[in-house]
């Protein structure tokens, strides 16, 4: 049997009609490391990528590599402030 493969937390909550709340509850995550992940604000840290990989089934690999902002951007961000 094959399972399915999501290709990014937002595939797998629209496939399984997940919203924020329940995935950070089931994945012991607070809700707003999830809200800040799924924005692209946050990076994934890699204790947060295997809580979401268990839950998902989505590769730590894919998440790690968040956010969706270049870190180019993101220095930028701060360097500003």
């Amino acid at each position: 049997m094959r399972t399915k493969e999501y290709k990014s937390i937002q595939d797998w909550m629209e496939r399984t009609g997940t919203h924020q709340a329940e995935l950070a509850r089931r994945a012991q995550i607070p809700r707003s490391v999830l809200s800040q992940l799924l924005s692209g604000a946050r990076r994934c840290s890699l204790g947060s990528a295997f809580k979401l990989a268990k839950v998902t089934g989505v590769p730590v690999e894919k998440l790690v590599k968040w956010p969706k902002v270049p870190i180019k951007r993101s220095f930028l961000e701060v360097a500003s402030n």
